[in-house]
């Protein structure tokens, strides 16, 4: 990382190693030289989106609390943790932590809600807000539009593609992806691991640096990158 210039990076993307496991790349990623590379290649309002899971998303925030913002969820759809299924819930989720200095880039990708329906201003009475204690006007309605909420769904691609023990689908990088940033920036991942957020970036139009110390997961992620044909 320390050949990526300053404040070139316009959002970085990347699934930390937990340190959940005893594989060999599963290894903690000391925190402070992680950040000081993090905030010095990245632009001053570049989004800083890390997969996490419990408890490594709680040291994770609070390596960088004052530019920690919010967390999203991914529930996956399948479950893990049969092995104490009998000692706790199984686990269907797993944590997105938003980090950022300044604003950054945020397109919402709304959805379709309910079947149309159009509600009158003139139709409601105007009532008493417990908030300031200001009357709130109702305005004309007529949109079944959907912003995005906290918990994205998305089921796992890992078992038709099968590269990596971690792996994210696509489809959900790219909603990351697509939230903060724009077409022509340089998304950076410094543990890309079996390619995935590069994938990502070249199917929605994004530049990207993709990082994997391990040899062999290197290799995959290579493979895939050359071997993949972005479809239109």
């Amino acid at each position: 990382m320390k050949a990526i210039p300053d404040g070139s990076i316009d959002m970085i993307c990347a699934d930390l190693p937990y340190a959940v496991s005893n594989a060999k790349w599963d290894k903690l990623i000391p925190f402070e030289p992680m950040w000081e590379q993090f905030l010095r290649v990245c632009k001053k309002n570049a989004a800083i989106v890390l997969f996490a899971q419990s408890p490594f998303d709680k040291e994770l925030a609070l390596s960088q609390k004052k530019i920690f913002r919010y967390e999203l969820i991914w529930e996956k759809h399948h479950q893990t943790g049969f092995y104490n299924a009998n000692k706790m819930p199984l686990r269907t989720h797993e944590n997105i932590l938003v980090f950022y200095r300044v604003l950054p880039t945020y397109n919402p990708i709304k959805t379709q809600g309910h079947p149309r329906k159009t509600v009158k201003a003139d139709s409601r009475k105007s009532i008493q807000s417990d908030i300031w204690n200001k009357v709130v006007e109702f305005k004309d309605y007529d949109s079944t539009e959907r912003y995005p909420r906290s918990v994205l769904k998305f089921k796992s691609d890992k078992y038709q593609n099968a590269l990596h023990h971690t792996q994210k689908p696509v489809k959900l990088v790219e909603t990351l992806i697509k939230y903060y940033s724009n077409k022509g920036d340089v998304i950076l991942d410094p543990t890309v691991g079996s390619g995935t957020t590069a994938v990502a970036a070249m199917n929605t139009g994004r530049n990207f640096i993709a990082i994997e110390k391990d040899e062999h997961y290197f290799e995959v992620a290579k493979k895939r990158i050359g071997d993949h044909k972005i479809k239109k």
